[in-house]
């Protein structure tokens, strides 16, 4: 025998053993943490590689945790009980009423059935195991199911018992159905234990067995044509053309639903799950919007329910979110429905419109009615012109809570501070600034006569408030405006007008004096009449050539169309970067002024005359009546500025009687709307019901300097003299103190 040899031969079967025993530990272990094939042989490879020594032990760990996968499985389910439907019917027979209705078996199933973890309680004190464990009957957790059920059915308890089996004591009761419910789960096969053996608890049962196949189809069985006298509608579709969608009911993803049209042979009217279509008296097709819809087509092949749609417009309307971000809300919540389908961007906004047009058209009564083949940006357009009712919203402007209308109080409960220019919030201990300028002696007379008044005041609080305890008055009510200006302006940088958003929604005609809107929105600049009668004509003002193929000016303008498409050009984000973070920079390189923009506030409408109409006009800013919860009432768009003359007009079209006006108005420039007002001779028809008054913020800058302002505009005044504006309030410890009983400072996102 030679020694070394056998020893060599024995150590080799040794190591090739240990070998094959470590590779197969070491695979089976990494596939129970999910990896793959070739994730394991990479990873064993790097351990048994002769280069892993000199590797840092956590850069070996880090490709090791990357091979990991982080999303785990979803929770298991069981299948619906498959029982033979007499075994289930025998037992219903047996146990309950003969009178017994379908909806009280139904409640009783699926009870059981949602409650797997209950039934595993119940089984585990069916079954004991150790000493001190005894088998109930009735567990206390069946028994409390028991309760659950008969609170829920309240008179129709009795149905669940055989005649003259209903016990007359409550805990009987109980006591009793909580068998009837331990003998149909047993039955159902829902119980963790087979022959006193445990099996594994029960797991969520899946629906998907017995779920329902839904269909989309017309919501009416008839024509409505007065014509066709009420017509039963025939099943238009052919067999082989009846497309199947993807419907999203609630949080449920039904794939393959079939969508069926309707239709009437004697007007050739179709009837669709969401719209129906008809010819009009020009014998040219329409399609008519339903506001009874149950479903509404947001894409392709996706329909969705009224829910979700709500649940849409709920959240970008109370939320304010975007529709990218409720696609990756519901994007991110989707697996939770074992359901891999995904959803975009672009069809939630197509539920938003719908869904908007359709809540608006049914607070008048009315559905919308369009031209067929319409994109969704021509149906909002064409929505707003028949719907908008010119920017005022009128469930906005019968709203009313808490917040936006407080109880009227005639005279002042409190007394805070005597000088009429002290404001809530700042001046309650504090020396009042003197106005300065030339109304200052005016001001300081007026002070004085304010304290003597406010002193008289404060004598009569405890009288006026018992004589006034039996009268009633109207709730006191206040609105915000607010300007939302589209796009910021350089100043000193040529006045570079910087397009944030090129949106439709902002843009108008370049036409001098038109405001309609543009017939192309990318790359017009006009709208339909104006696109017409220029023609081919160079896009220079008073030029009479004809423009160059692919371009917007004729030979002898085309540097100043290079210019125009320099500036508006992508290389030139950075320059306008630039820019907008440093307003007040000069430098040569930089181009001189070119235009000239109208003051934020001038009341003179110049007209500024453009140099060409290469691109189209903007609005100059978005103005927002606001309750002060922030519910949006009205809004409309300034063509020029945001002038004083421009909110008077906007306020006189919102509010033309005077039972509709607010008591307050606030505006961060309602000293000038005040004064403009009082010269153009309109505050005649607010002095009766309105007072305009500024925010805080506005008040403390202006009062030392401006007459108006202070004497007139106080948002919070101390000494009484505007007792609807404050308001007492408690503390969490019930210590009362002073607040404003409005939000002045209503914050309003436009998301584009």
């Amino acid at each position: 025998m030679n020694l070394p040899t056998d020893f060599y031969l024995s150590t080799c079967r040794f190591f090739s053993l240990f070998t094959m025993f470590f590779a197969g530990f070491f695979v089976t272990s990494f596939q129970y943490l999910g990896l793959s094939c070739f994730s394991v042989l990479c990873c064993l490879a790097m351990i048994l590689s002769p280069t892993s020594k000199n590797m840092p032990i956590l850069f070996t760990l880090g490709f090791f945790a990357t091979q990991i996968p982080l999303v785990s499985a979803a929770p298991q389910t069981q299948p619906f009980p498959n029982i033979p439907f007499k075994v289930f019917s025998t037992f219903i027979e047996q146990s309950f009423s003969p009178q017994v209705s379908l909806a009280t078996v139904l409640l009783v199933l699926f009870s059981l059935i949602e409650n797997p973890e209950l039934l595993n309680l119940h089984a585990r004190q069916q079954n004991p195991e150790y000493d001190g464990e005894h088998k109930t009957v009735a567990s206390g957790w069946m028994r409390a199911l028991s309760r659950a059920i008969m609170h829920q059915l309240k008179t129709e308890v009795e149905m669940l018992f055989c005649d003259r089996e209903f016990p007359v004591e409550e805990t009987q009761q109980v006591t009793k159905l909580s068998g009837k419910l331990h003998d149909l789960a047993i039955t159902l096969n829902l119980t963790p234990y087979s022959h006193k053996k445990f099996r594994g608890n029960l797991l969520p049962i899946s629906y998907d067995t017995i779920q329902g196949i839904p269909t989309i189809c017309p919501n009416t069985p008839i024509c409505l044509n007065a014509n066709c006298k009420a017509r039963g509608l025939l099943q238009a579709t052919k067999l082989r053309d009846i497309p199947l969608v993807t419907l999203i009911k609630e949080d449920t993803v039904y794939q393959d639903v079939p969508v069926l049209t309707g239709k009437c042979t004697t007007c050739d009217t179709t009837y669709h799950g969401d719209h129906e279509r008809f010819k009009d008296e020009h014998r040219l097709w329409n399609k008519c919007y339903l506001n009874s819809a149950r479903f509404l087509k947001i894409g392709q092949s996706l329909w969705v329910d009224r829910k979700f749609s709500h649940s849409v417009l709920s959240a970008i309307y109370n939320f304010h979110a975007s529709a990218s971000a409720f696609t990756q809300y519901w994007n991110d919540h989707n697996p939770i429905t074992n359901s891999n389908f995904q959803i975009t961007r672009r069809q939630i906004w197509q539920a938003f419109v719908q869904e908007s047009i359709r809540t608006i058209a049914s607070v008048k009564n009315i559905d919308l009615e369009l031209k067929e083949n319409f994109t969704i940006e021509e149906v909002a357009g064409e929505a707003f012109a028949m719907l908008g009712n010119t920017g005022i919203i009128e469930p906005g402007k019968k709203h009313s809570c808490s917040e936006c209308s407080q109880p009227f109080k005639h005279a002042a409960d409190f007394m805070i501070n005597e000088d009429p220019a002290a404001v809530l919030g700042v001046d309650e201990n504090s020396v009042i600034p003197a106005l300065e300028g030339e109304h200052a002696a005016l001001s300081a007379h007026q002070t004085a006569v304010s304290r003597q008044a406010a002193r008289a005041r404060a004598n009569n609080i405890n009288n006026s408030a018992q004589n006034e305890m039996d009268i009633d008055y109207d709730n006191c009510t206040m609105i915000v405006l607010d300007g939302i200006v589209f796009g910021p302006k350089v100043r000193n940088v040529n006045n570079f007008y910087i397009k944030i958003t090129c949106l439709f929604f902002f843009k108008h005609c370049a036409q001098d004096g038109c405001i309609k809107d543009v017939k192309n929105a990318r790359g017009g600049a006009f709208c339909e009449q104006h696109e017409d009668s220029y023609g081919d004509r160079c896009r220079v003002r008073d030029c009479t050539r004809t423009k160059v193929v692919n371009t917007q000016a004729c030979e002898h303008h085309q540097e100043e169309w290079r210019k125009y498409k320099l500036d508006h050009s992508r290389s030139s984000l950075a320059g306008v970067k630039r820019m907008l973070q440093r307003p007040n920079e000069s430098n040569p390189w930089q181009p001189g002024l070119r235009r000239t923009f109208q003051a934020h506030d001038d009341d003179n409408n110049v007209e500024i005359q453009r140099k060409n109409f290469f691109g189209p006009g903007q609005f100059y800013c978005v103005e927002t009546i606001c309750a002060p919860c922030g519910v949006v009432i009205a809004w409309t768009k300034f063509d020029k500025s945001e002038s004083p003359t421009n909110i008077l007009n906007f306020l006189k079209q919102v509010y033309p009687t005077e039972i509709s006006r607010p008591n307050y108005i606030c505006i961060d420039k309602a000293c000038q709307v005040l004064r403009t007002a009082i010269a153009n001779k309109s505050w005649f028809m607010w002095e009766k019901t309105s007072r305009f008054i500024v925010d805080s913020y506005h008040y403390i800058n202006h009062r030392k300097t401006d007459y108006m302002c202070r004497t007139y505009c106080n948002p919070g005044p101390l000494d009484g003299s505007a007792p609807n504006l404050i308001k007492v309030a408690q503390d969490k410890e019930g210590r009362p103190y002073f607040q404003r009983a409005f939000n002045t400072q209503v914050y309003i996102c436009i998301y584009f």
